[in-house]
């Protein structure tokens, strides 16, 4: 049965949806393709009517979440009182909400070490959309120049995904709000504080 070009569209966005959040919550190695396709409603056969293979499905769903998070820390950002839109983001990016939401969550603190590990090919297509991602951002970062904003940036974000990862692997529910707690109060006093 062939179906309208629409449906397809749909379908590739319900795909790419899904996967976005089951490869942040379980990992794209352990959401396999016909996870993935039962969870949409689809076969796995029909996975290559949309994707040529597995790395591209991950690729489109690593770009998919981080123009999700860049969307979501954009609304903090304009949310936030005047001059206060880092402090706000570091915040929200530091919740408890965050650190137990990792199906949309930060891509990097969910899948870190694992999109370090995939090949060069899908790294470099990774860092396209992480580009992407810290260029939304960057005009919210502290800095005379664009080399000093980015340097920030690259400080703070990744520091602040190696915290939420190391949260997220802390059992204790007090602990995990006390290194949340401390790194938040960390990062808006090196960042934002003058």
């Amino acid at each position: 049965m062939r179906y309208s070009l629409e449906h397809k569209s749909q379908n590739h966005e319900n795909i790419l949806s899904v996967a976005a959040r089951s490869f942040r919550e379980h990992g794209g190695d352990s959401s396999g393709i016909g996870t993935v396709m039962k969870k949409v409603g689809l076969t796995k056969g029909g996975f290559y009517r949309h994707f040529k293979s597995k790395d591209d499905l991950f690729v489109e769903a690593v770009a998919r979440a981080f123009d999700e998070m860049g969307r979501g820390m954009l609304e903090v950002a304009k949310s936030a009182p005047e001059g206060q839109a880092l402090r706000a983001m570091i915040e929200h990016y530091l919740s408890a909400r965050h650190a137990n939401s990792p199906g949309v969550g930060c891509v990097v603190a969910a899948l870190g070490p694992e999109l370090a590990r995939k090949p060069l090919s899908v790294r470099k297509r990774i860092e396209a959309s992480l580009e992407s991602y810290r260029k939304r951002l960057l005009p919210f970062v502290p800095g005379q120049t664009q080399e000093e904003k980015l340097a920030k940036f690259q400080l703070l974000f990744s520091s602040m995904a190696g915290v939420l990862t190391s949260v997220r692997v802390t059992s204790s529910l007090q602990r995990r709000e006390q290194m949340l707690t401390e790194a938040r109060t960390f990062f808006v006093r090196s960042f934002t504080e003058r």
